[in-house]
């Protein structure tokens, strides 16, 4: 994925004094200082990050890879909203078995459901 922003070098040395000039004209945040402000947003947002070390398949990093640059998003963030979604439908699932499991030990519904289905 391609940063569209100019880099340093397409500049003239009459247009930047130096590279902290360039980096602040164009409120480019780099090492430290942009890690502090993912930092702030996150916090912010209430998100909590933690740093693992896991191992995927080649194939699956390069499909979230490849689609992360088509769609200008980074494809760890991809991982993370795939995961996500997994777990949510899992407790949709557990949720909808969850209310099976009560109509079931409804004998009142369950009459009322019989004499419906027989009319």
């Amino acid at each position: 994925m391609r940063n569209k922003e100019k880099e340093l070098d397409d500049y003239s040395d009459e247009v930047y004094a130096s590279r902290e000039e360039f980096f602040k004209h164009h409120k480019i945040l780099k090492g430290k200082e942009r890690e502090d402000l993912k930092a702030r947003i996150a916090k912010a947002r209430g998100v909590r990050k933690n740093r693992v070390t896991i191992y995927f398949d080649a194939d699956i990093v390069k499909t979230f890879k490849d689609i992360g640059e088509k769609e200008g998003v980074g494809y760890q963030t991809l991982m993370n909203e795939a995961l996500r979604s997994f777990i949510e439908g899992r407790s949709n699932e557990a949720a909808r078995g969850e209310l099976k499991e009560e109509i079931l030990r409804d004998k009142k519904f369950l009459k009322k459901l019989k004499s419906a289905l027989a009319a």
